[in-house]
C-alpha cells in the first residue's frame, strides 16, 4: 500500500532520570535533575474513503493494521515537536511510517537556545529506547504497530545538526540508525570527530536561498562524510520555504523515496529520482558512495 493511509496522532512524555537539564536563567527555568521530553507520535490509520489527502491528523484514532518503520524527527531552535510534526510528519505517515517528534528541553519554544545541542543526541537515543519499549507494551496506543528496529532519524536546522551527531559524531553514534535525513543542516563537532563515520545512508535537503544555514553547509556534509549520500539542492527555496509549494513537494517525494529504499528495501522511486529531477528546474541532484 503506497500513499493510502490516514493520519492519527497521540502524545507521550518520557523522562530521563539519568541526566539533568541545565538552568536557563533568561527564561526563568531552574536546573532540573532530569530531562523531560514530550513526544508527538504521528502514525498510519486506515484511510477513510473520500477523505481529503491533506486532512489533519486525528487525535487518538486507531492505528492501521501492520507494523511500520520508525522515523524520529528533530525540530530546530525555538520550534517544538508539534511544530515540526505539523509540517513534515503527515506525508511520511501516509506512506506508511510512524513519525516521533520530540520537544527538546532547552532549544524549544520562544527563547530556545542552540547551546543545549551537545545534550540532544542523547535525547534522541533515549527517545528511541523509550519508544521501543512503549510501543511493545500491551495497552499503549501503538502496541505492536512499530517496527522500531527499522529506524531512520531526521531533523531540520538545529534538529539536523542533532541528527547528524546522533548518527555520525564519535561521541554520540547510535548503532540502531539505518538511515539519516538532514534538512538545512550543518556538522557540529562539539565533542569528538566525524572522522571514520559509520557509512549510514544519508539524504541532504537544502534550499539554495537559505540565509540562516547556507547551502554550503550541506555541501560540506556531502564531501566530509562517507557512505551512500544523496543531495537535493532546492532552487529558490530558503530555510522555511523548502517545506512549501513545489519545493516542498520535491522534498517530500525525495524523502519518501529515500526512506522506502533504506527502510523498506524498495529502491524503485529512489532510482527514478535523477531523471525526475533532471527533467525539472526545481532542484539539483547529486549522489556519492
Amino acid at each position: 500500500m503506497r500513499g493510502g493511509y490516514g493520519v492519527g496522532q497521540t502524545e507521550v512524555t518520557f523522562v530521563d532520570h539519568s541526566r539533568p537539564t541545565d538552568a536557563a536563567p533568561d527564561r526563568n527555568l531552574p536546573r532540573k535533575p532530569d530531562r523531560t521530553i514530550p513526544v508527538v507520535v504521528t502514525y498510519p490509520t486506515t484511510a477513510v474513503p473520500g477523505a481529503a489527502t491533506d486532512a489533519p491528523a486525528v487525535a487518538g484514532a486507531g492505528p492501521a493494521p501492520g507494523r511500520f518503520p520508525l522515523v524520529v524527527l528533530s525540530h530546530g531552535v525555538t520550534a517544538t515537536g508539534a511544530n515540526v510534526a505539523a509540517v513534515i510528519a503527515a506525508p511520511l505517515v501516509r506512506q506508511g511510517y510512524v513519525v516521533a517528534s520530540p520537544t527538546f528541553p532547552l532549544s524549544s519554544g520562544p527563547g530556545g537556545t542552540i547551546f543545549d545541542l551537545p545534550n540532544q543526541p542523547a535525547d534522541v537515543s533515549f527517545v528511541i529506547t523509550s519508544l521501543t519499549t512503549w510501543s511493545a507494551t500491551a495497552g499503549t496506543p501503538l502496541a505492536g504497530h512499530v517496527q522500531a528496529n527499522c529506524l531512520a532519524i531526521a531533523g531540520h536546522s538545529l534538529g539536523a545538526a542533532t541528527t547528524l551527531a546522533t548518527a555520525y559524531l564519535s561521541c554520540c553514534r547510535d548503532p540502531r540508525v539505518k538511515a539519516v535525513v538532514s534538512m538545512a543542516g550543518t556538522l557540529a563537532a562539539f565533542k569528538g570527530t566525524f572522522d571514520g563515520n559509520p557509512p549510514i545512508p544519508l539524504l541532504l535537503l537544502h534550499g539554495d536561498q537559505d540565509q540562516t544555514v547556507p547551502v554550503a553547509k550541506s555541501t560540506d556534509i556531502f564531501t566530509t562524510l562517507r557512505g551512500p549520500r544523496y543531495f537535493l539542492t532546492l532552487h529558490g527555496a530558503n530555510h522555511v520555504t523548502i517545506f512549501y509549494g513545489p519545493a516542498g513537494q520535491a522534498l517530500v517525494h525525495s524523502e519518501t523515496a529515500f526512506l522506502d529504499a533504506y527502510l523498506k528495501g524498495d529502491f524503485t522511486a529512489l532510482h527514478a529520482l535523477p531523471a525526475e529531477v533532471g527533467s525539472s528546474d526545481l532542484a539539483t541532484y547529486q549522489t556519492a558512495t
